[in-house]
């Protein structure tokens, strides 16, 4: 109570039921903010939703449905008050604790609180196994493994089997899964389908709470939350949610019933929902007449941390298949401390080039303690052996002898290519301590550039005002002509799509459509004409100004334009221009860039910024990863 009139809400966390009742109950009828107990109702939200969609997909009546559920504590007790209300009958509940069944016989021989009490039941005394004959519904938020596949086949069938227990489920789900096919199942694991996780609502409910400046939280407002939560499970899932678990597709059905953690669409949906039903039974600070459930929603799309949210969903798909990523410059401190991220989240496999001992040394001044592989050429014998042979071969015919090869390998850019090239590592990061050609050319040199690709192209990936851009080319192509220009559209927005991007490309100039005939726009009109050939699907238009491309008011002045709205794929003319904007944008603009992103090596590079901190490693590690199993995919 002290401490609520200098914050907008307060959650209240790690109390035990009986007492999380009456300290939530009184702090909610004597404060004018809203006050949450999220292990009560964030559990009873997100399962709630779970309940809605299992029951439409196992095609059963919230009405009809026998629920049994094991535990009688906070979560629990919440979970049920909340089902009921969702059009649970209170007949077709049962609640069993420690010692059985919640009955009406137990209540009256005072065996339990008044809590648990409002949940007696008019059935004789028995067990969780007892209870769980017949049952349609099983909500499980007691202890791990005290649910038999035998208790799961005593069930009615096609029964929903929800086992939300932490840190071990009441049973696994891929043995819930053996005893009953039919079933659906959730968990709170994130390495099984169906994951029920509290992240998918209190931050969101009290976004939306704290937005329209809420005086509580209502039932109303619950059940806006839950119901948003299942509409969202209902809709089409983004390519980049997919590819973060590292699916092909997920779509609604029995592995799919509520919305995944890292799905952005959440805040939208959950806030908005839970703002507007405040909005309604008069609980908001605002007026409904000053509110706008579109325009909200408007802002925040606007809020989305997007580098975030894109970097969150590379890296997860980076985690589905580990890569091993070769770092040359393995005794750098930020390469080094990226090392411990990528090793600690899974992300790639990193190997360090360098002396073992300087390495380890550098290890112990930074304080971690890690096992990673370490290569120290000169004493490695692929450099005088394969790699030599190898890269004599590839050079002969520009000069490169046995000799030259050998006295080339001593460098750790040439030798990390090598490995890639030899198929000893999937992919190579590095350039914290050179200069970008420096480390491009032995790449360059050793692995080449993939014969698919129509020209080696560096982009940036910028988000800025909630939008997310690709700028090209900032980093390879000096001068290009006319098909360069073309061929670096066309690849950039490749690279769009990959991070779950429709590309609108934008071939940017100082005219508009041939308002200048001066000979540098009309290599760019040109260049249009040409990427449309080499990517008829391709949608793009130019020559234009950079405020064309992005402001919808300028755009009604070229009704004939090839896309509306912002462009997100912008191709300036020259490197100059693109590398004065990206760095522009990034120092004066507020954007957060990622990047520089190559494109079109024949295996996976990626070049770092000299001065490039730890997350910068990491992203650029991770994005090497995902596409060395695009490479592996394609070379299948």
């Amino acid at each position: 109570k002290r401490i609520a009139p200098t914050f907008g809400g307060i959650n209240l966390e790690d109390i035990a039921a009986p007492e999380c009742f009456e300290i939530e109950r009184r702090l909610v009828e004597e404060l004018d903010i809203p006050v949450m107990h999220d292990d009560q109702h964030g559990t009873a939200i997100i399962s709630g939703a779970a309940l809605l969609n299992g029951l439409e997909v196992v095609e059963k009546n919230i009405e009809d449905v026998k629920v049994v559920v094991s535990g009688a504590g906070a979560s629990a007790l919440s979970c049920s008050e909340h089902w009921l209300l969702l059009g649970v009958r209170p007949e077709n509940m049962l609640l069993v604790d420690s010692k059985g069944i919640i009955t009406e016989a137990r209540r009256d021989a005072e065996d339990i609180n008044e809590y648990k009490a409002r949940f007696a039941s008019d059935v004789d005394d028995g067990d969780l196994a007892d209870a769980m004959k017949d049952a349609d519904v099983f909500l499980g938020l007691s202890v791990g493994d005290i649910v038999s596949g035998d208790m799961l086949r005593s069930m009615a069938p096609r029964p929903l089997v929800f086992a939300l227990a932490n840190p071990d489920p009441e049973i696994m789900p891929d043995v819930a899964k053996a005893a009953r096919p039919d079933a659906v199942v959730a968990s709170g694991r994130s390495d099984f389908a169906n994951q029920v996780n509290n992240v998918l609502g209190f931050p969101y409910i009290f976004r939306g709470a704290l937005d329209c400046m809420a005086k509580g939280i209502t039932s109303g407002m619950k059940m806006a939350a839950t119901k948003s939560l299942a509409d969202l499970a209902k809709e089409p899932v983004p390519d980049s949610v997919s590819q973060a678990y590292g699916l092909d597709i997920i779509q609604f059905g029995e592995e799919y019933i509520i919305p995944k953690p890292f799905d952005r669409r959440v805040l939208v949906w959950v806030a908005s929902a839970v703002a507007e039903a405040a909005v309604a039974e008069g609980m908001a600070g605002i007026e409904s007449s000053e509110f706008s459930v579109e325009e909200y929603r408007e802002e925040l799309e606007s809020r989305l941390g997007l580098t975030h949210t894109v970097m969150r969903s590379v890296i997860n798909r980076a985690k589905s298949d580990v890569k091993r990523i070769v770092f040359p410059e393995g005794d750098h401190p930020s390469v080094i401390r990226a090392a411990h991220v990528l090793i600690q989240e899974g992300i790639c496999k990193p190997i360090l080039l360098g002396y073992e001992d300087r390495i380890q040394r550098r290890k112990e001044e930074l304080g971690l303690n890690f096992e990673c592989e370490c290569v120290d050429i000169l004493q490695d014998p692929r450099r005088k052996g394969v790699y030599m042979e190898k890269l004599a071969e590839q050079r002969a015919r520009k000069g490169v002898t046995l000799y030259d090869a050998e006295r080339l390998l001593k460098s750790r850019m040439y030798f990390g290519a090598a490995m890639v090239q030899n198929g000893d590592a999937d992919g190579f990061v590095g350039g914290l301590s050179r200069a970008y050609p420096a480390i491009l050319r032995p790449c360059l040199e050793v692995i080449g550039t993939d014969p698919s690709a129509h020209r080696l192209v560096g982009m940036y990936m910028m988000a800025i005002k909630g939008r997310l851009l690709f700028i090209g080319d900032a980093t390879v192509n000096i001068y290009p002509d006319t098909r360069t220009l073309a061929e670096i559209a066309v690849q950039t927005a490749r690279v769009a799509r990959r991070f779950g991007v429709l590309p609108r490309v934008a071939m940017l100039s100082f005219s508009n459509f041939g308002s200048s005939r001066e000979m540098r726009s009309n290599r760019v009109e040109e260049a249009v004409t040409l990427a449309r050939e080499l990517d008829p699907s391709l949608i793009i238009d130019g020559p234009m100004q950079a405020d064309t491309a992005l402001v919808p008011d300028i755009q009604e002045q070229f009704p004939f334009m090839k896309f509306t709205g912002p462009a997100n794929v912008l191709i300036c003319p020259n490197l100059a221009a693109a590398n004065i904007s990206y760095k522009l944008l990034d120092h004066l603009g507020d954007a957060e860039m990622t990047g520089p992103i190559l494109e079109g090596t024949a295996k996976p590079v990626q070049v770092l910024q000299q001065g490039d901190g730890v997350r910068e490693v990491v992203n650029m590690a991770a994005i090497c990863a995902l596409d060395a199993q695009r490479h592996a995919q394609e070379t299948l």
